[in-house]
């Protein structure tokens, strides 16, 4: 299955062989099973966790588990706190947008302040219609 995921990468030109990626890691088995595959793929990844504090005690067991494994794996470790119901409040947007917002552009500043290539991020077949609907409505195809 790795061989199959590092052909299907350099096929499509998705990443430069070894080069730096910063991963969007919510610390849930999707995102966890990305990290992990780039990593064996021996891409240098920058886990990037972002705390929306939308779920109390859940959302803090997350950040624990994502710092710990993070230390345990060497894995370099970004992570941030945002106030994501007042983002949306402010902006009169859904928490859902508010936290998608919050999360993109801060993963942009990441990457740019590592100096990395790509931001990668486990979707799941929601979050794709999702982003092509966004698109679509904002005219970006």
């Amino acid at each position: 299955m790795l061989e199959t995921i590092r052909r299907y990468i350099e096929t499509e030109e998705l990443l430069t062989p070894g080069g730096r990626v910063i991963v969007g890691l919510s610390g849930g088995a999707d995102s966890m099973a990305l990290l992990d595959l780039l990593t064996l793929l021996g891409y240098q990844c920058v886990a990037a966790h972002c705390n929306f504090h939308l779920r109390g005690e859940e959302s803090q067991r997350d950040a624990v588990f994502v710092r710990r494994w993070c230390n345990e794996t060497d894995i370099p470790l970004q992570s941030v706190d945002f106030d994501t119901r007042q983002y949306a409040a402010e902006r009169k947007l859904s928490i859902e947008m508010a936290a998608r917002e919050l999360r993109y552009e801060w993963f942009e500043i990441i990457r740019q302040q590592q100096d990395a290539e790509a931001i990668a991020v486990a979707h799941h077949r929601d979050d794709s219609v999702e982003t092509l609907l966004l698109n679509l409505i904002r005219g970006t195809g």
